[in-house]
């Protein structure tokens, strides 16, 4: 189906402001998205198709990463109500409005979404310095949230894809998704203008988003996950994954799913921050016992002839699997403390093709630009196939996933 069929991407005069309004409201309810009648619009918003859009189609309250202001009349807040020291370096952009921020872990915004009332254009601003440009109009930039909320429910564009998955389901569904892209924004793909600074904000989401498609649900075999069969030897190579035979799981191990995977699907053995053992798997007691001096690195973890030493996380964490749950855990030497990893191995193996493919994506499309951003979406679409990723953890305890990705300095989401 054309998506824009009626529907003028210039939202010029003759733009039909009703045909993006009533799938805003379809898709995210009516109270969810804010028009503000014209005479209430911020004096600033002189853009007149952008008065349009906003009297007309409106602004959703929020979707995905992205957090809106409830209203944009005249008591909207300007960047240089944000930055109210720094109104001399500001130049034009102390005039733009604050549209919302993008969502933080906690706290306050690092990052703003501000709209230049003059232009249209939709900008990324975390520093009183620059900008990035995020959308070069509200169109788009609505049209993308639009398009990515219909991908999760599989609707309008997406209504074919209802219980489709594997990789022709995510490898069609992204170039749906940069179909958008290529043909409502194209400077968005950071090679149009070089003068001009581009978020990676749009350009991850779109490819990313599309990654939970790769795996429907395993309940049939016990696990979260059913993945498709190959998927980390295309990524890693067949060299490069582990798996186990019979006699190198020890006896601890009861959970018949997660035996079964670790024999005939397998684990890569390297992924940035998770290193596999060869075999034969021990307990983690076995381990504490032959490896380390109690003393130095401490007690040993609760009920360690139960959890089975897969490897080790970076942070001096040993990656274990409890024995009659299949849970994946980390034992934190450091602190003594056993933190959430995984729902299962199946998950597991999913978060190593994230990583990979995250990479890869970078390599191409250089998403890292937006790094915060990318970490935070990376959490999103692990959080969506399994909920041991979501920040907040087990019980208040912190998920090493969210942590392991927003690390920067670490580089491992890097190309």
């Amino acid at each position: 189906m054309d998506l824009t069929d009626g529907m003028d991407t210039g939202m010029g005069a003759g733009s039909d402001a009703g045909w993006l309004a009533r799938r805003l409201d379809e898709a995210f309810g009516p109270d969810e998205v804010v028009r503000v009648a014209p005479e209430r619009l911020h004096p600033a918003i002189t853009h007149e198709p952008t008065r349009a859009f906003l009297s007309g189609t409106g602004l959703i309250r929020r979707t995905g990463l992205l957090a809106l202001a409830p209203d944009l009349g005249t008591g909207a807040r300007q960047v240089s109500d944000l930055f109210p020291d720094e109104a001399e370096g500001l130049d034009g952009r102390g005039e733009f409005v604050v549209l919302g921020s993008f969502v933080p872990d906690e706290g306050d915004p690092d990052e703003y979404l501000v709209l230049d009332g003059r232009t249209g254009r939709v900008h990324a601003l975390d520093d009183p310095d620059g900008s990035r440009l995020l959308a070069s109009g509200l169109y788009s930039f609505t049209l993308f949230a639009l398009a990515l909320e219909w991908l999760r429910t599989d609707r309008e564009m997406f209504e074919s894809f209802a219980g489709r998955y594997g990789p022709e389901a995510v490898t069609r569904a992204t170039e749906m998704l940069l179909g958008l892209l290529s043909d409502h924004d194209p400077v968005l793909l950071g090679s149009e203008d070089e003068d001009t600074e581009v978020s990676a904000f749009w350009r991850l989401s779109l490819l990313l988003r599309p990654l939970t498609r790769i795996a429907p649900p395993g309940e049939r075999d016990g696990l979260t996950l059913a993945l498709p069969e190959g998927l980390l030897e295309k990524e890693y190579g067949a060299d490069a994954v582990v798996r186990f035979a019979d006699e190198d799981l020890p006896s601890a191990l009861t959970h018949e799913p997660t035996r079964a995977f670790l024999r005939d699907t397998g684990l890569a053995r390297e992924c940035v921050w998770a290193s596999l053992a060869d075999g034969p798997l021990r307990t983690l007691a076995e381990h504490h016992t032959d490896e380390r001096d109690d003393e130095s690195w401490g007690p040993a973890a609760p009920g360690a002839e139960d959890l089975i030493r897969m490897g080790h996380l970076v942070e001096d964490i040993d990656l274990v699997v409890e024995g009659a749950t299949g849970r994946v855990r980390g034992w934190s030497v450091p602190e003594a403390q056993l933190l959430p990893v995984n729902a299962d191995v199946s998950t597991l193996a999913f978060t190593q093709w994230l990583i990979a493919r995250v990479i890869a994506c970078d390599r191409e499309h250089r998403i890292t630009d937006d790094y915060v951003n990318l970490a935070a979406t990376a959490t999103a679409v692990l959080a969506d196939v399994e909920r041991a990723a979501r920040p907040d953890g087990e019980d208040g305890i912190r998920c090493y996933w969210p942590e392991a990705f927003h690390d920067e300095a670490g580089g491992g989401l890097y190309a």
